[in-house]
């Protein structure tokens, strides 16, 4: 990957190109097929993880079989392998993998690189904690519901029909997302789409009715 290529990622724009060239010099890429493990707890490969392409599942996973996603990481985003979380593609994926050991010598002489660290791992803990209050304290239609809310305060576009999400998920996925089986996931948004709620379309939603999924999720907002 060059330097113009390097400099599109979010994180890396406001860098020089001596600065790109000198995380260029520890990085490397590498390609994963739909559902390959990429990184688990422990693991021996140290590295700080650059989604370049595709979609990328965290996790936590436990002997009982109980599997807890954290996050989806999309194009642009970054994520550390040394984080006691499991890490799979969800579909066709291209990561740049960045020696841990340099990158955290490369953020000590560049605090802009630094604040935007911290600011990611900010956003992930809090969107953990958010995740494991759902899980504790709320019930799957309330969870899919304020998963869905939450995505549109993400990615959501306002179109005069609804609000629009371009999830980029599968049902299995969102299932994941929100600590449910596929079919519990599907049957909510089968009887959610007959009830004009919202409208699905592959991996893209139309929020119909934001009202209503407020009502659904136990917000008043």
């Amino acid at each position: 990957m060059n330097i113009n290529e390097l400099r599109k990622i979010p994180l890396l724009r406001t860098l020089s190109n001596e600065q790109v060239e000198i995380l260029q010099n520890s990085a490397h890429e590498r390609n994963y097929k739909k559902n390959k493990r990429i990184f688990e707890p422990n693991g021996k490969d140290n590295f700080i993880m650059i989604v370049l392409e595709g979609k990328v599942r965290i996790y936590l996973a436990y002997p009982d079989g109980k599997e807890f996603t954290i996050a989806f990481l999309e194009q642009g985003d970054i994520y550390s392998s040394h984080s006691k979380t499991f890490a799979e593609a969800r579909e066709a994926t291209k990561i740049l993998a960045i020696n841990a050991e340099a990158f955290h010598l490369f953020m000590l002489n560049n605090p802009t690189i630094l604040i935007s660290m911290v600011k990611a791992l900010g956003d992930s803990l809090g969107n953990t904690l958010r995740i494991i209050e759902n899980l504790a304290f709320l019930d799957i239609d309330k969870r899919l519901a304020r998963f869905l809310l939450d995505a549109s305060k993400d990615k959501g576009v306002v179109e005069q029909e609804g609000m629009f999400i371009d999830l980029g998920l599968s049902v299995e996925d969102i299932a994941l997302a929100v600590g449910s089986s596929r079919q519990t996931t599907s049957m909510l948004l089968n009887r959610w789409e007959k009830d004009g709620i919202i409208r699905r379309n592959r991996k893209t939603m139309f929020l119909l009715d934001m009202l209503k999924l407020h009502e659904l999720g136990g917000r008043t907002e």
